[in-house]
């Protein structure tokens, strides 16, 4: 039997730890409210690694993402109908068309026909199922809300696949605009300079300081191109082993949320699924801690991670949940303010749901006026750099033009 690491809250307020043995994560929980302590974390105390083991790459391709979504609709009208779970998995294992999923969905049938729960199962499918799902569905099924639970889990990926389609639409443009001037720009150097090169060489004046700069930079490209090429691999290896460092990580992420414009528009995407996150959490009854931990694990930005970890910290402190969000660096103080009185009205998981939407609504607005900044912007940058190379061309001509009039 799994043996699990616990820390806890007695009655009195002294806080413990223990190691206990339990078949899963949720049966800890509810071994340590039947003795009336409250669980602070829950830690798997095995060496072995688990078929939950973090190291499971989890499958985040566009299929598999549809996939998912298309189950949890299906599990949810599998509930409501009162379909025996087991018969719903395998009816919609053979609807499913992703091959992966199909099999995942046949051994957590096969799993829950063995005696086990359905959150146990989809546990075993890590590759599929994230943390936060399983989570999810492991607080519906001891609640006795699994069909709320999928309902919820199901509007979220919408609204986490909603979010992903602004964002990219928005940086897709600007992406490729810029590809393409860096494109023209090399051509430009490798196939065009080279010709008025050979012509300005011939004059012993000095050239203007555009010119010799983007000489320079084509004869660079030109005859040391294996030296750039080199030099762009290890500056890439480079960011990728510093990456690696979490110090690095954190700062790094948040000067991307420092960048104009981007900045605030990552911020908002990065906010609403923080508060999609702790709303499903919420909801699925499970208890603030664990909703705090799988949130920080499942943010993809080390400086919102952080942000959250800090928070967990907080709540195990003894701090409330309004008081520890107070502390965090991201959030406007009016949204601050609001958390605190839901959390004194008892309306929490209200404030959370009108927080998402508030900030679906702010990423909306964003993309808009980023659409709407980014066309003038581009234009501006390949005017200064149309620019640039007509200086680099003509100030030369103009100034031989000079010469040879009044020789």
């Amino acid at each position: 039997m799994p043996r699990f690491k616990v820390q806890f809250a007695t009655a009195d307020g002294r806080v413990q730890t223990a190691e206990l043995d339990a078949a899963s994560e949720r049966a800890v929980l509810a071994t340590l409210e039947t003795r009336g302590d409250t669980a602070i974390s829950v830690k798997s105390a095995d060496h072995a690694p688990t078929a939950s083991s973090p190291n499971t790459r989890l499958r985040t391709g566009r299929a598999a993402r549809r996939a998912l979504l298309n189950f949890t609709h299906q599990m949810t009208a599998v509930i409501e109908s009162s379909i025996p779970v087991i018969q719903g998995l395998n009816a919609v294992a053979e609807q499913t068309d992703h091959p992966g999923l199909k099999a995942a969905l046949r051994r957590v049938a096969s799993r829950v026909d063995g005696g086990g729960t359905l959150a146990e199962g989809l546990a075993a499918e890590p590759e599929y199922f994230p943390s936060i799902y399983t989570k999810s569905v492991a607080a519906g099924e001891a609640a006795g809300r699994l069909a709320d639970v999928f309902a919820s889990l199901g509007h979220y990926l919408e609204d986490a696949a909603e979010t992903r389609s602004q964002v990219k639409s928005a940086l897709t443009y600007p992406a490729l605009v810029i590809v393409v001037l860096v494109i023209a720009v090399v051509v430009m150097l490798i196939l065009v300079i080279p010709r008025f090169q050979d012509m300005f060489s011939k004059y012993s004046a000095e050239l203007p300081l555009p010119t010799r700069v983007v000489m320079l930079t084509s004869t660079m490209l030109r005859h040391h191109y294996l030296t750039l090429i080199a030099g762009l691999i290890a500056a890439w290896f480079g960011l990728q082993t510093l990456l690696r460092d979490r110090r690095f990580r954190i700062w790094f992420d948040e000067k991307k949320l420092r960048i104009p414009v981007f900045g605030n528009l990552m911020i908002g995407a990065y906010m609403h699924r923080m508060i999609e996150l702790l709303n499903l959490l919420t909801r699925s009854a499970l208890p603030i801690t664990s909703t705090l931990r799988i949130t920080a694990d499942s943010m993809e930005n080390e400086a919102f991670k952080t942000d959250v970890r800090q928070m967990l910290r907080a709540v195990e402190g003894g701090r409330t949940l309004g008081e520890a969000f107070a502390d965090t660096r991201w959030l406007t103080p009016l949204v601050k303010r609001m958390l605190a009185i839901g959390e004194q009205a008892g309306r929490t998981d209200q404030i959370f749901d009108y927080l998402a939407r508030y900030y679906a609504r702010q990423t909306k607005q964003m993309v808009k006026m980023l659409s709407t900044l980014v066309e003038p912007l581009l234009i501006a940058s390949l005017a200064v750099v149309i620019l640039f190379f007509a200086l680099a061309i003509f100030l030369p001509m103009f100034k031989m033009l000079r010469m040879v009039a009044t020789a």
